[in-house]
């Protein structure tokens, strides 16, 4: 038998990401909260391309206290292991048809992307987005880490990561 450590992490929070990787290449899922009770996912953008079923996946019993909220992905999040979690406000029927340029890594909000724009709540501690930009910018917060602005060009990424 494995003995476990005392989790390996606790209270963390992952948010306002863009994840992209391409069809070819293989992976797993693009976030994991292993043995992380009291952790938050949220506000985050995942393209898997279908190179994985799960983008999202919590796993163990320690596990508690989960929240993943408002994340915009192409596949399901999956509960492992007895993990616990409270799942809401996400959108797991993504394509790269709803954003700027996929394949690129830019992963803003097109302006037909009516599956993610004002669809969902303010989560405390996400009050901006991606670019830095307040949330909402419409009648709702809007489901992943881009917070759409009709007529705008989104601002200059703080930061950008491609994974494929």
């Amino acid at each position: 038998m494995i003995e476990r450590t005392p989790n390996d992490h606790a209270g963390g929070i992952v948010l306002n990401n863009f994840l992209y990787r391409n069809a070819t290449i293989a992976g797993d899922a693009a976030i994991g909260v292993f043995d992380s009770p009291n952790t938050q996912v949220l506000h985050n953008t995942i393209l898997v391309s279908g190179t994985y079923p799960s983008p999202i996946e919590y796993r163990f019993a320690d596990t508690a206290g989960v929240l993943i909220a408002n994340n915009l992905l192409d596949g399901a999040i999956v509960a492992r292991d007895g993990a616990r979690a409270t799942v809401a406000g996400n959108v797991v029927t993504a394509s790269a048809a709803l954003f700027v340029n996929a394949s690129a890594g830019d992963l803003h909000l097109k302006p037909g992307a009516s599956i993610a724009i004002d669809r969902a709540s303010v989560t405390a501690g996400c009050p901006t987005d991606w670019d830095g930009e307040a949330r909402p910018q419409g009648a709702a917060a809007d489901v992943g880490a881009d917070e759409y602005r009709a007529g705008l060009p989104p601002s200059a990424p703080q930061r950008l990561r491609i994974v494929r």
